[in-house]
């Protein structure tokens, strides 16, 4: 039995993308494409074969080996299945060995062997040792194509950069690493290990979206299998689901969300006073079913908002924050109107002076009563203010997200702007409902640190 160290280049690519990795004489051919799919940063959405001479050569050898998937129909006689041989018999006369990925773009990749060395068991089959470069973006028109992308992406004063930009964004999508120069060894690993040793892991055997830690590996605040980002990520395609993980796990955003009392109850400001209001016993609405006057005001003033509001702001209906906190309120289940009377909902009642139990009561009901692509948008919104993209931005990581699910637009072209802020209207409802930004900060777009800290708490 052999382990083989091979080095993999990405044909005529400069400056070099290369990778050295150890893999398994045993494993199938179908694994290793598999395997450098993965650590080369492909989506696996177009064909591929492997053969033991330079495709592009002037003259390919008699016996030249070709091995395509048994997926596709192969017209090629003589044409073999990748299924059926394994690395090392793809190797047995010493290499190299070539490796075609999207027959279109044509992204060749030659893989020498720079090692032989003694199989191990207790190795996981494939173990990624160095590299350089990400690989080029997906359907980038080979080459000379990511090049050209790449250097008018970075020329803002080029006629083509806001429509090239725009191709990278809707193509390459928020999870992609952008510059070249990216590249994650631990976090590829990560997915190897996921991939040829889900067992030794670490993570959930039967969780699709490979987040969920074993209990033993379990911290107080990880996600679990009902969290809204797991539920998710089991959704998407396996290429691009592993792109989420690893931008997950670049920005931190899945790291434990330590949330003091205190600062519970500052992110969770508005929210805390209405229940406070309502309170254990209910709140006497007007003939009308507004929230009495005096409690109108004292909501204005002890929030802080009179200061920015035209107006008396003690009744309700000519008042839209306080009508709109109730109506946000109502929605996420903390309160109901039964019988002219404002009452607090059971759970509401239970975490009364509680911040960390109100603060999840919020987290919880935020996603209530929305559809399932709502609910898919509202993650996605989460996940962007979670991650630091920039406000401006937030909408089109939305976007992206929402077409990789599968949604598509009422007009069935791509979502726009004007479509993703009615997809996340009512999460950001409550969004806008948290924090102590004050409302002419909120116009001006201002961020608040609270509202992020809470995004992390909502993605669990």
């Amino acid at each position: 039995m052999t382990r083989y160290r091979l080095r993999v280049t990405l044909v005529g690519s400069d400056p070099e993308i290369w990778r050295t990795f150890d893999i398994e004489g045993t494993t199938k051919l179908r694994m290793l494409h598999l395997a450098l799919q993965t650590i080369m940063g492909w989506r696996e959405s177009h064909l591929h074969a492997f053969m033991d001479a330079d495709p592009f050569g002037r003259q390919l050898p008699e016996q030249t080996r070709r091995w395509e998937s048994p997926d596709f129909e192969v017209n090629n006689e003589g044409t073999l299945s990748e299924e059926d041989f394994t690395a090392g018999d793809a190797l047995q006369a010493g290499g190299p060995l070539w490796y075609e990925y999207d027959f279109g773009d044509g992204w060749i990749h030659r893989l020498d062997i720079i090692e032989q060395l003694p199989s191990d068991s207790v190795l996981t089959a494939v173990a990624l040792v160095d590299g350089a470069n990400r690989g080029p973006f997906e359907d980038s028109g080979g080459l000379h194509g990511y090049a050209e992308k790449l250097a008018i992406a970075a020329d803002p004063q080029h006629p083509e950069h806001a429509s090239i930009t725009d191709w990278i964004d809707t193509t390459v999508g928020p999870w992609a690493p952008r510059g070249p120069g990216a590249f994650d060894l631990i976090g590829v690993q990560t997915e190897l290990n996921l991939l040829f040793n889900p067992g030794e892991s670490g993570m959930q055997p039967y969780d699709m979206s490979g987040l969920v830690k074993i209990e033993a590996h379990r911290r107080p605040g990880d996600v679990h299998e009902a969290s809204p980002i797991a539920e998710f990520a089991s959704v998407l395609s396996p290429p691009i689901r592993s792109e989420l993980r690893q931008h997950l796990h670049r920005t931190g955003v899945l790291e434990p969300n330590e949330i003091d009392p205190e600062t519970a109850a500052r992110i969770i400001r508005p929210f805390a006073w209405l229940m406070k209001a309502v309170g254990a016993g209910g709140l006497d609405l007007t003939s009308a079913g507004w929230m009495p006057p005096a409690t109108v005001l004292d909501g204005m003033t002890k929030l802080g908002w009179l200061d920015e509001w035209i107006g008396k702001g003690n009744r309700e209906d000519l008042t839209p924050p306080m009508a709109n906190l109730r109506e946000t309120a109502q929605r996420i289940g903390l309160v109901r109107v039964q019988k002219g009377r404002l009452l607090l909902s059971t759970a509401a009642k239970k975490a009364l002076g509680d911040p960390h139990a109100q603060l999840r009561l919020i987290a919880r009901g935020l996603y209530r009563k929305l559809s399932d692509a709502e609910t898919d948008a509202a993650v996605l919104l989460l996940l962007s203010i979670a991650d630091g993209t920039p406000a401006e931005e937030r909408w089109r990581s939305v976007a992206f997200g929402l077409e990789v699910c599968g949604w598509q637009s009422s007009t069935g072209w791509r979502f726009t702007q004007q479509d993703i802020g009615h997809a996340t209207f009512r999460a950001q409802q409550v969004l806008d409902q948290l924090g102590e930004l004050s409302m002419r900060g909120r116009y001006r777009g201002e961020q608040d640190p609270l509202v992020a800290m809470f995004a992390r708490e909502a993605l669990r």
